[in-house]
């Protein structure tokens, strides 16, 4: 069976020029938790994820804790909690008020897979790289994604959502 038979072709995307804010307010209204992000030519440039969003506030707020450290006397257990809560306030609105693309992972690694390539291709791609969705490729345009459910859902010999 190939991954074409499976994927869901209504493909939710996201610019990369869209700030992380929008962007993360799409992804809850259709319940997804990523999607493909396009630039301006509609080509694929990442996968944006909820993920990422976690991780660029978790990094931003403690890298200012460290250097609040490094930099303050504060004893009072108070003043201390005030500030914490505060650097934390000042990394999601950082990120949120992001772009899309400035919080993408800068490793490079962008795994998308053909939409003729086998489910079994996919199944292996995902348990390899700890993937939940794959952009599908067709001529350089993403014509669809597949996600781990779609795989979960025709194990159990049941049509997902999107195919049902």
């Amino acid at each position: 069976m190939s991954v074409n038979t499976l994927m869901t072709k209504d493909v939710i995307t996201v610019k990369a020029t869209d700030k992380v804010n929008d962007a993360w307010v799409q992804l809850m209204e259709t319940g997804i938790s990523e999607a493909p992000v396009l630039d301006d030519s509609g080509n694929l440039v990442g996968v944006f994820t909820t993920k990422d969003i976690s991780r660029n506030i978790i990094e931003r707020y403690l890298k200012a804790r460290s250097l609040h450290a490094l930099t303050t006397q504060e004893t009072d257990p108070v003043a201390i909690e005030k500030e914490e809560i505060r650097e934390l306030s000042l990394a999601i609105r950082g990120v949120v008020e992001s772009l899309v693309s400035a919080i993408l992972p800068k490793d490079g690694k962008l795994l998308t897979i053909a939409a003729e390539d086998s489910i079994e291709r996919a199944i292996h791609m995902m348990a390899e790289h700890g993937l939940n969705m794959l952009p599908v490729m067709k001529e350089s345009r993403v014509v669809g994604v597949i996600a781990r459910q779609d795989i979960i859902w025709l194990m159990a010999g049941r049509p997902g959502k999107s195919h049902a």
